[in-house]
């Protein structure tokens, strides 16, 4: 079994419970080391939460990277769900010792950052997972196969959006995601606007061509909590990407319209495990993860039809891939550090295209 260390997982943390049980699931790999927040007592209490020795809990990342690398029995990989402007430094440190790494996302704060990572993996032949979370979703899957198979015809048209209101009103104290000096220069597009950028490529295949951006702060906020993205594809399809913070009504509603010549898709986060398909001729059908069609059209998953798997299989099913690829076995896809540094170029060219008021080129 494979052996992993934690960066940034503090008792009651969100993302990092959901990494830590989406790897239980693939029991492939056991938790053994970590530095689980930079305060000692909750480093403390953390440790002995998840189970992992004294010995093995360090005070830093750096130290952690150092301690690890030199040990005959040192991790085998790394997952880092710190806010995101430690992600590249804590990254570079593991890459250096030798240990492979799994980021959340956006897995820097630059494209150069980016760029500098996946150039140190490739150098020490090291494998690099960043967790765009619905490559996981079986649904989602099923529906990248549909139209890379054509069924669709030519891709026209590309509506996502992911919009949320934990921001909207009056919040009290600001969180750190809303702090520049924890997340870099952009928030709501970066979060959560990043995951339908990264969705609708791992769909299509379609890479975007030019931008235009507008980024707002709704709130009085230091970053912005809600934006709008005018794009171009490389095969001249159009597209929207909204991602909003602040919009009353919604929880964490995701939601991805690809349109073309012959046919639609849509797929709704609230209801992941199913998606409308329409094809030109026929009434809309509804399409189900974990059935066997009689017609082309049929996906899996961990769970079978109506049993619902959400995002901590999501996790694991990244997870089982990239693990698959760490063990040397035959594994699929997973995203990993192109996929971070083809968002963070969208990231920064939209940033430019918001400063200029303009379309640029990506």
């Amino acid at each position: 079994m494979l052996k992993f260390g934690i960066v940034g997982a503090s008792k009651g943390a969100f993302i990092s419970d959901v990494h830590i049980r989406g790897i239980e699931a693939t029991h492939r790999a056991k938790l053994v080391a970590g530095c689980f927040s930079r305060h000692p007592e909750k480093n403390a209490e953390a440790a002995e939460y998840r189970g992992v020795s004294s010995e093995r809990t360090y005070a830093t990342a750096f130290e952690m990277a150092e301690a690890e690398g030199k040990r005959e029995d040192g991790i085998d990989f790394v997952v880092i769900t710190t806010p995101n402007v430690f992600h590249y430094e804590i990254a570079k440190a593991f890459l250096n010792a030798g240990i492979n790494v799994s980021s959340d996302k956006p897995v820097t704060t630059d494209e150069s950052q980016a760029l500098e990572l996946q150039k140190l993996a490739k150098e020490k032949g090291l494998k690099f997972c960043v967790t765009f979370t619905y490559a996981g979703y079986p649904a989602l899957q099923h529906a990248r196969e549909i139209i890379k198979r054509g069924d669709l015809g030519d891709i026209v048209m590309i509506m996502g959006e992911y919009v949320q209101d934990w921001l909207a009103g009056n919040t009290g104290m600001p969180p750190w995601r809303t702090d520049p000096k924890l997340v870099g220069k952009m928030n709501s597009l970066a979060d959560i606007g990043s995951h339908v950028a990264f969705t609708v490529n791992y769909l299509t295949g379609l890479e975007m061509s030019e931008a235009c951006c507008e980024l707002d702060n709704v709130g009085g906020y230091k970053t912005d909590t809600n934006s709008s993205v005018l794009l171009k594809y490389n095969n001249g399809a159009t597209g929207i990407i909204w991602a909003s913070q602040i919009a009353h009504g919604n929880d964490n509603g995701i939601r991805i319209r690809i349109y073309g010549t012959k046919g639609s898709i849509e797929w709704r986060n609230e209801e992941a495990e199913v998606f409308n398909m329409t094809l030109e001729g026929y009434p809309t059908m509804l399409i189900s993860k974990g059935r066997q069609y009689k017609m082309p059209y049929s996906s899996s998953g961990r769970l079978p039809a109506g049993h619902h798997e959400g995002l901590y299989y999501a996790f694991a099913n990244i997870y089982e891939e990239f693990l698959k690829d760490l063990e040397g076995e035959k594994a699929g896809y997973y995203p990993n550090i192109q996929d971070g540094v083809r968002i963070m170029h969208w990231l920064d060219s939209c940033w430019d295209s918001n400063k200029k008021h303009s379309w640029v080129k990506l």
